[in-house]
């Protein structure tokens, strides 16, 4: 792999990272561009289908799927580690990418949480998953939050092994 250097403004790094992870879970030559219009038009997580579907085909999380949690909870960095067990141990808490990068050390603020994050989402979406956690803009022009359901906080607390982080 290369490093890669770009300039991106600083009110839009979140948007470059998540273009970025997208980009990076895609088939070769697949295009997110389409992926990342309609992130851009509507910033709101998808609603499940009746199915357990997201728009994308992705599955819903269940209790079912704890083998799969641990493996992906192993290949996770641990800065990943500790932003999931923060969202773990607080479900339905939603906390901005500030607070999180300033609780956790996260450095570059809520851009780093949002690089912390890209790697866990390539992994969610290889395995036909749903992202492990949710987000949204609550007000247009605001900190995006981040929270996790309680359900899918218990599928992961099982998988860090029930220990706080």
């Amino acid at each position: 792999m290369m490093d890669v250097t770009v300039k991106v403004p600083e009110d839009r790094l979140v948007e470059f990272y998540g273009m970025h992870a997208a980009w990076l879970s895609s088939p070769p030559r697949g295009s997110v561009l389409r992926d990342v219009g309609e992130a851009k038009r509507n910033p709101m997580p998808q609603e499940a289908t009746p199915a357990g579907e997201d728009a994308d085909g992705r599955q819903e999380w269940l209790a079912a799927d704890a083998a799969l949690a641990a493996k992906l909870w192993n290949k996770f960095s641990d800065p990943a580690k500790a932003l999931f067990s923060k969202l773990i141990d607080e479900p339905d808490r939603r906390f901005t990418g500030v607070e999180l990068a300033e609780t956790l050390n996260i450095p570059n603020g809520h851009s780093g949480v949002a690089g912390v994050l890209a790697w866990p989402g390539k992994y969610c979406k290889q395995e036909n998953r749903k992202l492990l956690w949710k987000w949204v803009y609550p007000v247009e022009g605001e900190p995006v939050v981040y929270w996790m359901t309680p359900e899918v906080a218990a599928l992961l607390r099982e998988a860090r092994g029930g220990q706080a982080d």
